[in-house]
């Protein structure tokens, strides 16, 4: 079963981490995804004072794991073994939002391996990280070597 934790407005970074304190603490979660709007290249605090491509990462504790924030938290999907775990939800989300959420059911992480999964996981795909990057990111590696000068006569 998954949820969608929809607040009112977009989360600043400690108010995200606080909400995900909150749900690290309830059992039976399986999987979370912060969603919202993707952050700018470069810190606009940091243009005004004249430094360019200059941006100090920022990160969030999920689930145990540190995830490098790239995106202003909008939404959080939850993934979790027990629809019972809901109500926990709620009253986690009762204590970190200060303002009103919404908490709506459905699908919102894939649950079955694509074809892009494997493009962009380099053929290794868990079922934990099925659905589970950003794909407007660009690729670390390429998926075919480049070709060496030695045998650009062939």
């Amino acid at each position: 079963m998954q949820v969608e934790i929809f607040p009112d407005r977009l989360l600043n970074i400690e108010t995200a981490q606080a909400l995900l304190n909150e749900l690290n603490r309830i059992g039976g979660i399986t999987r979370m995804v912060v969603y919202g709007p993707r952050l700018p290249k470069e810190d606009p605090e940091n243009l005004l004072a004249g430094k360019h491509d200059i941006r100090e990462p920022r990160y969030l504790e999920i689930l145990g794991e540190k995830v490098e924030l790239t995106v202003q938290v909008g939404r959080i999907f939850v993934e979790m073994e027990d629809p019972g775990i809901v109500e926990k939800i709620k009253e986690a989300c009762r204590k970190a939002l200060p303002f009103p959420f919404e908490i709506n059911e459905g699908i919102y992480i894939r649950t079955r391996k694509t074809l892009t999964d494997y493009v962009r996981k380099g053929g290794k795909v868990d079922d934990i990280s099925v659905g589970m990057f950003d794909p407007k990111a660009q690729p670390k590696s390429s998926c075919c070597s480049p070709r060496s000068d030695k045998h650009a006569d062939d």
